[in-house]
């Protein structure tokens, strides 16, 4: 059996992403790299998911990855909402600035916020793969590498992601 070239580019991935050393811990799981939040009082974790296509099957099942920010944590996410509201930046916007800092080449990402079935927050991009590479390429790696760097250097900055400065 060939191995899982999705499987494969979590691995890659999680190999590339630990020596950033911005994560406080990062595992691969099937379908799944997650990556926990540094410093963050509640769970938040950066997550590169891979998720079956309806018409993915017979011998080259296809799946659609993406990147984003998870936190069953409400006030967590209300805390970047509230940022975001206060400030006027865009989520987009700020993202791109941070791909940028990356030499990430590629589209803007647009990013979904929504609260799915496991009352999960989530903040996310999709990976775009065109039908010419696989999810092994190197320039496929290498830009999934710089969107979940990326993630975590823009919600760092926002809400309770960081810690915080105040004495109580």
């Amino acid at each position: 059996m060939a191995p899982d070239p999705y499987q494969s580019l979590i691995e890659a991935v999680a190999e590339r992403v630990k020596r950033a050393e911005v994560f406080e811990d990062v595992q691969c799981l099937p379908g799944t790299l997650r990556c926990q939040a540094r410093e963050v009082e509640s769970e938040a974790f950066y997550k590169l998911l891979t998720e079956p296509t309806p018409d993915g099957g017979g011998d080259n099942p296809g799946a659609s990855i993406w990147i984003g920010l998870h936190t069953a944590d409400r006030w967590l996410s209300e805390s970047i909402e509230a940022d975001l509201l206060h400030s006027g930046d865009k989520m987009e916007e700020l993202l791109e600035e941070e791909l940028v800092e990356l030499d990430y080449v590629g589209d803007p990402l647009p990013i979904e916020h929504f609260r799915d079935d496991a009352k999960v927050y989530v903040f996310r991009s999709l990976l775009e793969i065109s039908e010419t590479d696989s999810p092994t390429t190197p320039a496929v790696i290498d830009r999934a590498v710089k969107i979940l760097l990326a993630y975590e250097a823009c919600f760092r900055q926002l809400g309770d992601m960081s810690p915080s400065d105040e004495l109580v």
